[in-house]
């Protein structure tokens, strides 16, 4: 086997997978390995929203055409024309990169651990795994660096969650509509929410959510989803038939510090993950396609990837939550108060104009944010 390659990716998650698709179809001839345990992957659902007919429709669990925000004085339905919401299975959406994998002639997939790369050669990196060793012109990492768990500079806020999908004895839910966020029982003193997908009248993924600076212990995500079901949904007979956990860094941390000559960190690992929301598969997926374009174009990888005015946003909106963490509710209602879905998922899409950009931070117009924003203009 030859074990020398134009590109390695490290991991196949989210981001690995979506760069592996997109190298694969916008240059099908360069040799790629992709290295990654595949008996550490979990079982997550990655949610996102596009509008209409999507690439992903073939391998999706499910889609709602609405949906809710709640508090515990009010209820707001979200029409989300032109778009629509959709989630995917972890484990399909990596098995249909692995395919393409499979298919593509110049591609080889390794099932094992990295345990270093070696730089010293800045033409040829050699990447050490379990299992022997290969090399690679070009190295996209997707291991977070270890200095970012111990930075104190950065604003950190955790998207912590617990949820169960449960199956009841009659219909329960409304399956055309799922809930973006339920303020109606939260832990006081934090911004926590319940947020909702129905995949039938009978069956639903309900997650217990905090956006906030520390871990709770995971009895408290269960204390508050039994109490969510029993006490908001009116549920006494459910079973639990499947959990999951998940914690995701919304962080104005520096990734970029960590690339080096042809070593690129992607992923999370590179600042992939929209800090102000957590969410990443349709970002990965566009950022996915900007890195391979410049990688054709042989332009600086980095081109592109990041707006600053938006991180500015993002700055702002984090410094809220750190600094008045139980004031999250009130600026979530507020936003989604004042302003169409449709507006906010393209704004929070990073597709707004100026002015549009200006009309939603109006929207959410308080001394604190004011005062976030100037902070953060002040340390681009």
């Amino acid at each position: 086997m030859d074990h020398h390659y134009d590109i390695a990716i490290i991991g196949l998650g989210c981001a690995g997978s979506h760069v592996a698709i997109e190298l694969i179809k916008q240059c099908p001839d360069i040799k790629i390995v992709v290295i990654d345990n595949a008996a550490a992957i979990l079982h997550k659902k990655w949610s996102f929203w596009e509008k209409g007919v999507g690439k992903w429709d073939h391998i999706i669990l499910k889609e709602w055409s609405r949906g809710l925000f709640k508090t515990d004085l009010d209820s707001i339905n979200l029409d989300m024309n032109p778009y629509v919401y959709k989630t995917i299975n972890s484990v399909d959406f990596i098995a249909f990169a692995k395919a393409k994998l499979k298919e593509s002639n110049h591609s080889t997939f390794i099932n094992s651990t990295v345990i270093d790369i070696d730089e010293t050669d800045s033409e040829l990196h050699a990447i050490n795994h379990s299992d022997g060793t290969v090399h690679a012109k070009l190295v996209l990492d997707s291991r977070i660096d270890h200095q970012f768990f111990k930075d104190q500079k950065a604003i950190t806020i955790q998207q912590h969650f617990k949820g169960w999908t449960i199956e009841t004895t009659k219909d329960t839910f409304n399956p055309e509509c799922f809930t973006m966020m339920d303020y109606s029982l939260k832990d006081q003193g934090t911004t926590s929410f319940t947020y909702i997908l129905p995949y039938s009248s009978r069956k639903a993924l309900i997650e217990f959510t905090y956006f906030s600076p520390d871990l709770v212990e995971d009895t408290v995500y269960d204390t508050f989803l039994k109490r969510y079901i029993t006490e908001q949904l009116n549920i006494t007979d459910y079973k639990i038939v499947e959990v999951e956990k998940g914690i995701i860094p919304m962080t104005t941390y520096d990734f970029n510090q960590h690339h080096s000559q042809n070593c690129f960190k992607i992923g999370t690992a590179g600042g992939w993950v929209k800090p102000s929301t957590g969410y990443s598969f349709k970002m990965t997926e566009k950022k996915a396609a900007i890195l391979v374009r410049n990688y054709v174009n042989g332009l600086p990888l980095l081109t592109d990837l990041f707006t600053k005015r938006f991180s500015i946003y993002d700055s702002s909106m984090l410094s809220v939550l750190r600094d008045f963490n139980k004031d999250g509710p009130m600026f979530f209602h507020r936003l989604y108060k004042n302003n169409a879905i449709h507006n906010l998922f393209k704004f929070l899409d990073e597709e707004t104009t100026l002015s549009e950009e200006i009309s939603i931070m109006k929207s959410m117009t308080s001394l604190r944010m004011i005062k976030a924003f100037k902070k953060s203009l002040y340390h681009a």
